[in-house]
């Protein structure tokens, strides 16, 4: 998934200097030699990160969604159920993503299980598994259900 995408374009010392004007230098990224391009040739920087990490259990994070509701839904079925958690929002390129944490580590395989694999959960799919702007369809039944 990708978090951030910036166009900008290289000098010849390997300074890469983005369209809102903040230079980053090759080096800093590489330690490859930088490609002696000609000056002023666009180029594009993508950060992206595992989505899998998303639903690991890994520093607390059991879910992520780009869907509020979706993540408030899930909060407030684990709270009734007692179980410590909170939603933290990270904001990508042209949206937000809403990460479940799960504050106590014990609960962390329990949740898991609760929110995506469990018949008697939420059977939930990751979001990113649907093309932008459709909503999840996996969220959508499970709450229709109930």
């Amino acid at each position: 998934m990708k978090l951030l995408n910036k166009k900008g374009v290289i000098t010849t010392d390997g300074e890469i200097v983005f369209f809102h004007q903040k230079p980053l230098l090759w080096k800093t990224i590489t330690d490859k030699k930088y490609p002696k391009l000609p000056e002023g040739t666009a180029l594009e920087l993508t950060v992206s990160f595992d989505e899998d990490s998303l639903i690991s259990g890994n520093n607390g994070i059991v879910w992520a969604t780009k869907d509020m509701l979706q993540a408030e839904i899930i909060f407030n079925a684990l709270f009734v159920q007692k179980i410590d958690a909170e939603i933290v929002e990270v904001e990508l390129e042209n949206n937000s993503l809403f990460l479940i944490k799960i504050t106590k580590e014990k609960d962390i395989k329990e949740v898991i299980e609760f929110i995506s694999k469990s018949d008697s959960g939420l059977r939930l799919k990751p979001d990113w598994s649907y093309p932008d702007g459709e909503p999840n369809r996996s969220f959508y039944e499970w709450l229709n259900e109930q």
